[in-house]
């Protein structure tokens, strides 16, 4: 509960500083361009407003479990992300409308949360580059239809990050708004002058597309890649240890890790942490008991990325409420491979009912409060236990 609560206050003073800030961003944009007395009160009220349904979008999908790129509680990335594109938007009238990269407003603001957020969150940063500059609604549909459409095929990515394609059909979409919008729309007689803009607003979009998607890239998809393929490989010094030291410890962390991996990329989670969870769930024995002070003192030692060592403590210390889906697949993969290794032990030539089996093992757990506090969905436990039933080929490993 503490954590909650802590969690909480986080989110409303990041927030709340949030809010206070556009309306800020707003008068002085407003001052900046010469508004008048009531197109000032206008633009401030509207950023407000804008801002608060900006807020309660990120607030309702984090909820909701919606988020790309684990985004969850990252409400400081976002909010600068989105105060970034505030203060761009007072700045961008002294350009030529078809020179905005609103593309990658867009775009940044939809790859720090999800689809829904960023779309509202560019839209009001696009709303205010308008009102700034006392341009046509008709500049308003142009980027953003082009921004939605950035939203949307860079919200399809998976963990490859591939962007080439996103890149070029979003450009491709811009370049036909701004054809569509202002250069068929130009009551000027066409020249090669009247493309220049646009194609810079192309080569300029393409350019910070590129450089922003390769930082983050670097510093939120494959920050911790390298690590999570270090600890995850059965040879691992860590591993060999728990091997030498018991191998039924050992193929029990094997077919564990096999399960949770299996089952957490099916359901969209993050499961390189899910599959060094299961690794490394009982490695506190090394030190004596498996306690969550010796399982955490492992995680030191060995510089674990900061979510295996968040779901492993919701795993091991009793204390600690289970909060991460990825600790619920891990618990039920963990609880599964037990009680088949258990009745194989018993009996190994018994043919099992795995179907049932895993039926009884989600009644029992499910009727407990042990996963009353957890994120995950019922769509995802559903899920979950199918494909459970999905892999009982595998579960000849176990006798």
């Amino acid at each position: 509960m503490g954590k909650n609560k802590r969690q909480i206050l986080k989110r409303i003073s990041l927030f709340g500083l949030m809010f206070v800030l556009a309306g800020v961003i707003a008068l002085a944009g407003s001052l900046l361009h010469g508004s008048d007395a009531g197109v000032l009160i206008r633009n401030v009220v509207m950023a407000l407003a804008g801002t608060g349904i900006v807020i309660f979008a990120f607030t309702m999908e984090e909820i909701n479990g919606r988020f790309i790129y684990r985004n969850d509680g990252k409400y400081a990335r976002f909010g600068l992300a989105y105060l970034g594109g505030l203060i761009a938007a007072a700045f961008l009238p002294y350009l030529p409308v078809t020179g905005w990269p609103f593309l990658v407003i867009f775009v940044l603001l939809g790859v720090f949360s999800d689809g829904l957020t960023g779309l509202a969150a560019g839209s009001v940063c696009l709303l205010m580059a308008v009102n700034f500059a006392g341009g046509s609604f008709s500049v308003f549909w142009l980027y953003f239809v082009s921004g939605a459409a950035g939203i949307l095929v860079f919200s399809t990515l998976n963990d490859e990050f591939k962007v080439g394609i996103p890149m070029f059909l979003s450009l491709m979409i811009l370049t036909l708004c701004l054809t569509a919008n202002v250069i068929l729309l130009s009551r000027e007689q066409l020249s090669a002058a009247q493309f220049t803009i646009p194609a810079i607003n192309l080569l300029v979009s393409c350019i910070l597309l590129l450089i922003s998607l390769k930082l983050f890239s670097t510093a939120v998809i494959y920050r911790n890649r390298e690590k999570y393929m270090e600890i995850n490989d059965p040879e691992f010094p860590l591993l060999v240890q728990l091997k030498n030291m018991s191998k039924e410890e050992y193929y029990h962390a094997i077919h564990t890790a096999y399960l949770s991996d299996r089952i957490a990329r099916r359901l969209g989670l993050d499961d390189a942490a899910a599959k060094a969870c299961a690794y490394y769930q009982r490695i506190g024995k090394l030190k004596g008991d498996n306690t969550w002070e010796n399982v955490s003192a492992v995680c030191s030692e060995y510089h674990f990325p900061p979510n295996t060592k968040k779901i492993l403590k919701e795993f091991v210390d009793e204390s600690e409420r289970i909060v991460s889906p990825e600790t619920v697949v891990v618990l039920f993969a963990d609880c599964i491979v037990s009680s088949i290794a258990y009745l194989f032990e018993k009996d190994p030539k018994a043919e099992l009912d795995y179907a049932q089996l895993i039926d009884t093992v989600f009644q029992k757990k499910l009727e407990t409060d042990e996963l009353w506090g957890s994120e995950i969905t019922l769509s995802q436990v559903h899920e979950m236990k199918k494909i459970f039933v999905e892999e009982k080929l595998y579960y000849d490993f176990l006798r």
